[in-house]
């Protein structure tokens, strides 16, 4: 053992990677499970989680901000109503409950959504649940055939600390992606992602104060987020007032040609819901029928055992055909917001004319700059710099429609971009573990597949895995961010094998271990906000955050 390791002696049920919404989820979904069947002990239940408390989102908690879902899709309310995790168990703990629906509205406001998650984080924790906060897992290994260790690393200390479990959940959330083109400078103090926002604006903001001159800042990305980002610096902008009578810039730049409004409505939203009809309407009726069978006769009438059992390029239709509710979309009634501040500055410009004034009233302008991408970016120094100037950061945008190429300098720039799910892979494919499902390093890109097509591989020709299901890589950004995701390898024989990018997961969020490679491999592994191409939109939003973790747990706590 390297020197500053230690093996704990506790062997865990089950070890939990990561502790935000996913995997609070369970934790409550594991306290309501019956203490003298469930074969999971609570006391035997580890969550380990690098920030040093219980976090979510901290960046982007901006004044006034709200939810986009209903707070009804909480870590348990449409699993199981009753229990003490729910949003209305913490208003009522709050004694706010009775205000809350005064307000009339069902959507909180994501600060007090965050202080929702933290008091659940707390009531686990008193219940029995551990979490070992201020630690980074840095591997897994198969210890033997029943049970994995977990390494981890203590962020404050450098110690590495090594656990062993019968299964593990892995929650990694999302990793802050920028585009490449940014990536190749940093890091730099005024370039910032949207999940770090709120902590760096300030520090950002101060290094320019010294210019003399009017700021120019760029946000990056045509999302909620970014127009977020974009009203909050125009208010902080406009708050610093003009810089030698002129108003600061502020440009928004977007691949498409406009922002499109999120689709909230009833009906967009049913790819969140329980009925099932209006996705499968376009199915040939003899499908429908099976779909519909299957679904509710083995699972919780939920939208997400459609999807699953759908044929893979049905699938893909779908995640395309509601894409809209979710990504690259705003809400409404931010989108409302922005408008009046661009139809404000428009007022403004008015007067001035009106009045012989060359310029307007207005302290910070929005600008946005459509059908824009970043093909190159680089840190610039003045010719004659002095204290009162600092680098600038010149970006060359590549113009989508006619590909004409333009620079242009910015201040700082903020990139509301999104995030990446590849960490648990990587951390699959690194481990002796990934052999047990085909991971190889062979491969640079790895698709998820539903347990259909498994079978289907299984009884194959010969009674060995038959042909491949190729699928598109659903997980976001491989190629932009440059990571080389692991790849299968299906064994026709004993000494013959087959290179495959897919990795195969059931219904339930367990990864599927090979029939030969794995054979004997007993601990289960579980995804979660992982699994959009074979779940479906929802499955790295809240919306069934808390059915999902019912699902796993009901299958952890089985036999099967």
């Amino acid at each position: 053992m390297a020197l500053h390791e230690t093996l704990t002696t506790c062997v865990y049920d089950v070890i939990g990677l990561g502790f935000g919404p996913a995997n609070l989820a369970v934790a409550g979904a594991l306290l309501e499970q019956p203490r003298e069947t469930c074969p999971i002990s609570v006391n035997k239940s580890l969550f380990i989680e690098r920030h040093h408390e219980f976090k979510w989102h901290p960046g982007m908690l901006l004044p006034s901000t709200r939810m986009q879902v209903s707070f009804l899709k909480d870590l348990a309310t449409l699993r199981s109503p009753q229990s003490p995790i729910t949003f209305l168990a913490y208003l009522h703990s709050e004694n706010r409950l009775v205000d809350f629906i005064n307000r009339g509205n069902t959507t909180p406001t994501r600060k007090e959504y965050s202080d929702y998650l933290t008091y659940v984080a707390r009531y686990v924790q008193d219940q029995g649940i551990k979490v070992a906060y201020g630690e980074n897992v840095i591997a897994i290994e198969e210890e033997d055939e029943s049970t994995v260790q977990v390494h981890s690393r203590v962020l404050a200390t450098g110690e590495t600390r090594i656990r062993r479990a019968r299964n593990l959940i892995i929650s990694p959330g999302g990793s802050p992606w920028v585009p490449r083109s940014i990536q190749a400078i940093l890091p730099h103090p005024c370039i910032v992602h949207s999940s770090e926002y709120l902590s760096s604006v300030e520090p950002m903001l101060a290094i320019t104060k010294a210019i003399t001159r009017s700021l120019k800042i760029a946000v990056v990305g045509a999302g909620q987020s970014a127009v977020e980002v974009l009203l909050d610096l125009h208010s902080r902008l406009t708050s610093m007032g003009k810089s030698a009578g002129q108003a600061h810039n502020l440009h928004l730049i977007i691949r498409g040609g406009s922002l499109i409004p999120s689709d909230g409505g009833p009906f967009a939203n049913q790819v969140y819901n329980p009925e099932c009809e209006l996705i499968t309407m376009h199915l040939p009726e003899q499908t429908r029928v099976l779909i519909f069978s299957f679904a509710h006769s083995l699972s919780p009438s939920l939208v997400t055992d459609v999807i699953y059992n759908l044929p893979s390029d049905s699938r893909r239709r779908v995640v395309a055909d509601y894409k809209s509710t979710n990504y690259g979309a705003v809400n409404p009634r931010t989108l409302d917001s922005l408008y009046e501040v661009m139809y404000d500055q428009q007022v403004d410009g008015s007067i001035a004319r009106r009045k012989g004034n060359k310029l307007s009233a207005t302290s910070a302008r929005i600008t946005i700059v459509p059908y824009s991408h970043l093909s190159s970016a680089e840190i610039t120094t003045p010719p004659s710099q002095t204290f009162t100037e600092t680098d600038r950061l010149s970006i060359l945008l590549q113009n989508t429609l006619t590909e004409d190429v333009s620079e242009t300098t910015y201040d700082a720039i903020v990139c509301a971009t999104g995030y990446e799910r590849h960490s648990w892979l990587n951390l699959l494919k690194s481990s002796n573990i990934g052999k047990r499902f085909g991971l190889s390093v062979t491969s640079n890109k790895t698709s998820l597949a539903a347990e259909r097509d498994f079978e289907a591989a299984v009884n194959g020709r010969n009674g060995t895995f038959g042909p491949t299901v190729n699928g598109k890589n659903g997980h976001s950004r491989t190629s932009d961010m440059g990571i080389k995701a692991e790849g299968i390898h299906l064994p026709r024989s004993p000494l013959e094998s087959k290179v495959s990018d897919t990795l195969y997961i059931s219904r339930n969020y367990r990864l599927l271990p090979l029939p030969t490679t794995g054979c004997g491999f007993v601990p289960r592994i579980y995804l979660q906000g992982c699994a959009e191409e074979t779940h479906g939109l929802s499955e790295s939003l809240l919306s069934v955050t808390g059915v999902r973790a019912g699902e796993m747990v009901e299958d952890l706590c089985s036999n099967r």
